[in-house]
């Protein structure tokens, strides 16, 4: 190591005279480039950049919305550092969403978010985002050649709801966005997106206005999710838990009512379900121990429940030493004589 730096010493020395010669201007530093391509915010520029904002905003009051759309972006491309560049994409985002171009008009509102952190209407910005995903959510479609409907990008407000959350998460809009993720997931059957969106607007924003509403429709999805007694009831766990808490925190709600017949729903669900498991145990594997477990289970979980009948009626029988028929032999036989 001490052997090489009078080496670079040495060549730092004899490449001064051409370091020199280039502009210290590290956009030079990885090639020539024009004026005309890259301008810092010197004050001629700045005033050069506020005279066509100027004239940009005269076009657009008049309405001469495409004319306006070009000065605007020569601003946006001409003087990229000025500090008529946020505005000027703010505009044009507005001249894209007055024509229905709800992608341009967002992906120009982040260029600000990004380029210009400083501008002063910052929540103007948020708020005509919120607009361009809503836009999108509700079915809003792009143009194809200009002329042609093109698809529904309810794919594209997600990332947009997505987008919003991160760039203003301690804004009233954030909330909203994540749970309009959850709406645009329930119209693209995507329930663990939901279920994403709507856990982490009750864990980051409990006092919003919206949890109740996060709260029952977790509950919701869960319940959607439920294929019957049959099967795992790891979401019918969640849909009560769910629902549970929404009655204990929002007792005076106008979905209590509601929210108690589907609580009760769910109860008798996961209650057959243990039914059924006890069932199993007692007709097919002739274990009593194991069977009493899954009937008290059933009684624990809704006592006024038919699974809740019938499981003190199969213990009875079991504590009355009766012996089951063996459904199981039922079937071998039924199957022979076929």
């Amino acid at each position: 190591m001490q052997r090489t730096f009078p080496l670079f010493l040495a060549l730092g020395l004899l490449m001064a005279p051409s370091l020199n010669a280039l502009s210290l201007n590290p956009f030079n530093w990885f090639g020539t480039a024009s004026n005309d391509s890259i301008n810092l915010a010197t004050s001629e520029n700045q005033d050069a950049a506020a005279v066509l904002l100027a004239g940009g905003k005269v076009k657009y009051e008049a309405g001469k919305l495409s004319a306006a759309k070009r000065t605007f972006k020569k601003i946006i491309k001409k003087y990229p550092t000025s500090s008529s560049t946020a505005e000027a994409l703010t505009l044009r985002a507005r001249v894209n969403m007055s024509k229905e171009l709800w992608g341009k008009g967002f992906d120009d509102l982040q260029k600000v978010i990004t380029d210009h952190a400083n501008y002063e209407h910052f929540d103007r910005v948020i708020a005509d985002q919120f607009d361009c995903a809503t836009a999108l959510m509700e079915g809003a479609r792009g143009r194809i050649l200009w002329v042609f409907p093109g698809f529904k990008q309810y794919g594209t407000s997600a990332k947009q709801f997505e987008q919003i959350v991160q760039n203003a998460p301690y804004s009233d809009y954030a909330p909203l966005a994540l749970m309009n993720i959850a709406l645009v997931a329930d119209k693209t059957a995507e329930p663990e997106d939901a279920i994403d969106a709507l856990d982490r607007l009750i864990n980051y924003y409990p006092q919003s206005m919206l949890a109740p509403d996060a709260y029952y429709n977790l509950a919701q999805t869960y319940s959607d999710l439920v294929q019957g007694y049959e099967y795992d009831q790891g979401s019918t766990r969640r849909a009560i838990s769910y629902y549970e808490d929404f009655l204990i925190l929002f007792p005076s709600s106008n979905y209590s009512g509601e929210v108690e017949a589907n609580l009760k729903n769910m109860e008798n669900l996961l209650a057959s379900s243990r039914l059924n498991l006890g069932d199993f145990y007692y007709y097919f594997r002739n274990n009593n121990t194991a069977a009493l477990v899954f009937y008290n289970e059933a009684i624990s979980i809704e006592p006024d429940s038919d699974a809740a009948e019938e499981a003190r009626l199969r213990i009875q029988d079991i504590e009355a030493g009766v012996r089951p028929t063996n459904k199981a032999s039922i079937i071998r036989k039924v199957l022979r004589a076929e």
